[in-house]
């Protein structure tokens, strides 16, 4: 009957089951569900809600639900919620957290669709189950400032400001100058009108000089403090590293992000993407691809996805990814991830992303088979079965720096395109093309070589995609990664001014910053 009544809102679909991980930490004070053995308690879980794809519009109940139906579903939902209370998952779950996301999904889902019909002890029933499920699995919802919040994901929630969009960035003393420029290339020079705000998680990251600095480099500038909205018990944001991405973009009050790395610089106004970018707005998530180099080099790194994604139905996005089923090094390309978290199954996976940079789940997992947060972004939709989409399919980073020949090149003519084996673009640069394959942005900073010398700014001629990318060599003093093979494309004069104003403003910063007290 129970199932009949959850059919009833949510549509035919099988139960999908979740695998018994024998690494599921269930805590000393666990009770289970009373009068049942464990293996009883997953099938009573399952028995009593069917996850669906929280992604997918929910049809309207048909008429007026009965009390006792809705009764039937709020007591289902309250012995799922308890069932994750007892059931603690450890930090090797990231299949079974997927899953019980689908199912808060789910619920959320069932919450819009009934809301209008529920009488107020019935709806307070429900948003405290909801809230119950959801604090169980992310302590770090909780708002430090206010103990006495009884529903802190509800909170969270209501502070996004409907409709609002954003751009959000995470500064430290170590990336303070690459921020400064990446404010001056949006604001100044390609007069994004977006407001900007630069996330950090206490002073010792960001001190107070160093944010007012920040705050007057131009107009519609704040600041936030992750801490002061989420409980870093179990996160320790405080010793820095990349985890207070995901966390930054969970507090933000924008409902669409767009969380840049420092090192990014655009070539387009950033609000593009989101206005008119159709696998963003198809999707609600949208992430860029890295370089695809390495084959068959990071063996531990896909085993490790390999065993959480094994039961796992591919999306779309993961049946594209050369990286994934092709066995080459790394997928993402964090200096842009694009969200709108008004749609509950990002929200979902957010959530996910969220779970893999806690502290413990980080350090014993997540950045132990990857780098940093890199592979927690696209892990995290995908578990969740959140809908996200790769910028421009399946190509991945191209180079956008000058040319070098070789004195022996002799380029061949093919079909009117530049391309030779003796030809390549040099640059340590990450570049993204739009929908209509103009250069969108890139990943790098300004400097030509910040890793050797932070005075010298780029020169940048040419750009290439589709091609064969080489890292540098290491022990050569002035290598840099390169990318041969593709179409040689010369950059044009819009693009180059753009780039030059970048560099103008950005030696002005430079120079301003040296007189500003505490710096």
């Amino acid at each position: 009957m129970l199932f009949l009544v959850w059919q009833h809102y949510h549509g035919p679909n099988p139960i999908p089951t979740r695998p018994v991980d024998q690494d599921v930490a269930r805590g000393p004070g666990h009770q289970g569900i009373p009068g049942l053995t464990t293996r009883e308690e997953e099938q009573e879980e399952l028995a009593y809600v069917r996850p669906s794809n929280p992604s997918r519009k929910t049809k309207p109940a048909q008429g007026p639900a009965s009390f006792n139906e809705v009764d039937l579903l709020l007591s289902s939902i309250a012995k799922t919620s308890q069932y994750f209370l007892n059931d603690v998952l450890s930090g090797s779950a990231f299949n079974d957290m997927g899953q019980r996301l689908q199912v808060l999904g789910t619920w959320l889902q069932t919450q819009e669709t009934l809301t209008p019909k529920l009488s107020p002890s019935q709806l307070e029933t429900l948003h405290n189950h909801i809230e119950r499920a959801t604090l169980s699995l992310f302590p770090f919802i909780a708002n430090p400032t206010r103990p006495r919040n009884a529903q802190p994901f509800n909170s969270l929630r209501e502070s996004y400001q409907k409709g609002s969009e954003g751009i959000l960035l995470v500064a430290s003393k170590p990336n303070l100058r690459y921020i400064c420029h990446l404010i001056q290339n949006i604001r100044v020079v390609l007069n994004s009108s977006l407001p900007i705000q630069v996330a950090h998680a206490g002073d010792a990251m960001l001190s107070p000089s160093r944010r007012r600095f920040l705050t007057k480099l131009a107009p519609n500038i704040t600041t936030m403090d992750v801490t002061t909205l989420l409980d870093d018990h179990t996160l320790e944001l405080k010793e820095g590293g990349p985890a207070i991405r995901s966390f930054a973009a969970l507090a933000s009050p924008f409902e669409k992000v767009l969380l840049m790395g420092s090192l990014s610089i655009f070539l387009q106004p950033p609000e593009r993407i989101l206005h008119t970018h159709r696998a963003f707005k198809d999707t609600g998530a949208l992430l860029f691809h890295h370089h695809l180099y390495g084959k068959g080099e990071f063996k531990k790194t896909h085993d490790f996805w390999h065993k959480h994604l094994r039961s796992h139905e591919p999306s779309p996005a993961l049946k594209s990814s050369r990286v994934y089923n092709e066995g080459y090094a790394e997928e993402l390309d964090p200096g842009l991830v694009v969200l709108d978290k008004s749609r509950i199954s990002t929200l979902m996976g957010l959530l996910h992303v969220c779970w893999q940079n806690t502290k413990r789940v980080r350090r014993d997992y997540s950045y132990a088979f990857g780098d940093g947060d890199r592979d927690t972004w696209w892990l995290g939709l995908e578990l969740s079965g959140s809908p996200y989409a790769w910028n421009d399919g399946a190509r991945y980073g191209g180079t956008l720096g000058w040319l070098e020949t070789k004195p022996s090149s002799s380029p061949e003519e093919n079909d009117g395109k530049r391309k030779s084996k003796h030809e390549r673009v040099c640059g340590n640069t990450n570049l993204h093309l739009d929908e209509e394959g103009k250069p969108l942005w890139f990943s790098g900073s300004l400097l030509k070589d910040r890793r050797r010398d932070e005075g010298e700014y780029g020169v940048w001629t040419n750009w290439m995609v589709d091609g064969v990318w080489q890292p540098r060599v290491q022990q050569e003093e002035d290598s840099a990664d390169c990318m041969w093979g593709g179409e040689v494309r010369d950059l044009g004069e819009g693009e180059k001014v753009v780039l030059g104003r970048s560099v103008e403003e950005a030696r002005e910063v430079d120079e301003r910053s040296r007189q500003f007290p505490g710096l």
